[in-house]
């Protein structure tokens, strides 16, 4: 009888310890799988933020890059012609010009202004514009059109046929077409608008053609390295 308590009791002990023992394992493993939830939420979160601050971040690398214009295209030059204000002008470029000198009275006349701007292409191409009494009197560029405004090409056979006097029509005859307008003075159809063409050679190197005509006539003519 007596080992048959003793035995009981040390019985009933080891099943208590038992539930304790299970217990516990049981508190740890909830325990570990709420940690390793709360840590794959707190991963997936910092993701999501990492996404969208990355995201914020290309918005707004992208709307910190202004756009460059600040300089004239042969496309613009072309759209320019005498008579224009200062302010059509600068319109049609979107971007103020560099003024490289000025004389006479402001809002005179004769109160004159010559505006530079730098070619899109860079390496020392830019166009100057004249104004007077408010109005573009006189445009030149170098480098401005680089050729793309014309394609028509010229031989040193088509520049010799070519002599002072010819109208722009017979000369354009000769050549094959208009060349890139390098200058412009004047009104247009009156006997002082002087224009000049550059015509490009077809061996290129450099090679070029300098036509002026004054009044609609040619009145000078240069070239280098044609053949």
């Amino acid at each position: 009888m007596k080992k048959f308590m003793k035995f009981g009791c040390l019985g009933f002990l080891g099943i208590i310890a038992l539930f304790v023992v299970i217990a516990v394992v049981s508190i740890g493993g909830e325990t570990e799988d709420t940690a390793s939830n709360d840590t794959t939420e707190t991963e997936n979160s910092g993701n999501d933020n990492s996404g969208e601050t990355n995201a914020s971040e290309e918005n707004s690398g992208e709307a910190s890059e202004p756009e460059d214009d600040s300089t004239i295209t042969g496309d613009e030059f072309e759209q320019i012609s005498n008579g224009m204000t200062y302010e059509e002008v600068v319109e049609v470029i979107g971007s103020e010009g560099t003024v490289q000198s000025e004389t006479g009275e402001e809002d005179s006349q004769f109160h004159t202004v010559i505006y530079s701007w730098d070619g899109a292409d860079g390496w020392g191409a830019n166009a100057m514009l004249t104004f007077q009494g408010g109005e573009l009197q006189s445009k030149s560029q170098a480098g401005v059109g680089d050729g793309s405004s014309s394609d028509v090409t010229i031989t040193i056979d088509e520049f010799n046929q070519v002599e002072n006097g010819m109208t722009t029509e017979e000369v354009f005859e000769i050549v094959g077409g208009e060349g890139e307008v390098t200058s412009q003075t004047g009104e247009e159809g009156s006997q002082y608008y002087t224009v000049t063409y550059t015509y490009y050679g077809e061996s290129g190197m450099g090679a070029n053609a300098i036509l002026m005509f004054q009044g609609g006539e040619l009145n000078s003519k240069s070239q280098f390295g044609l053949e």
